[in-house]
């Protein structure tokens, strides 16, 4: 199913709220080149698609805490994050510090395959609650909710892979 393109896996509670979606892509570069890229924070306004501005306020080993400004409908959400690395699972675990969109969570999971990397991105963000206008919008079955976060991991795959297509 990859070589046709991004997967997406949708998790829900047994009361059919979101849990959380989970994007899988293969990308055409080494795991190396992709945790490099991925783990490079202030660089992520120059790539990834949405983020206005990106301020890593500490960073200490596997341990960063970084204010993200990203560009929505309405004025722009700006929260903090806590973002664990293991550089031996090649993994990120983001969980909410404050801002904007509270519980949200955010996780990168990378695989070596040759010279390409699978990349699965697991979100969950709360932007229906975070955001005047969508909120507003936002019907009973939680439609904008489902389809915000079934984007959201899709477009940065994308992002990702067209970032380190680049030479």
């Amino acid at each position: 199913m990859l070589a046709k393109g991004e997967v997406s896996l949708l998790e829900t509670y047994p009361d059919g709220r979101l849990k959380q979606v989970t994007a899988i892509a293969q990308v055409k570069a080494p795991i190396e080149r992709v945790w490099a890229q991925l783990t490079d924070y202030a660089g992520y306004a120059g790539w990834m698609p949405q983020v206005k501005a990106v301020t890593v306020r500490s960073s200490t080993g596997s341990v960063a805490e970084v204010e993200w400004t990203v560009a929505v409908v309405g004025p722009d959400i700006k929260f903090v994050q806590r973002l664990e690395m293991d550089t031996t699972a090649h993994t990120i675990t983001g969980t909410y510090v404050s801002g904007a969109m509270p519980g949200s969570h955010w996780n990168w999971a990378l695989t070596a395959d040759g010279d390409q990397t699978l990349v699965q991105r697991t979100v969950r963000v709360n932007v229906v609650d975070s955001n005047w206008f969508i909120k507003q919008v936002e019907d009973e079955h939680h439609t904008l909710d489902y389809g915000i976060n079934s984007a959201i991991g899709v477009v940065e795959l994308r992002g990702l892979a067209r970032a380190l297509a680049s030479p």
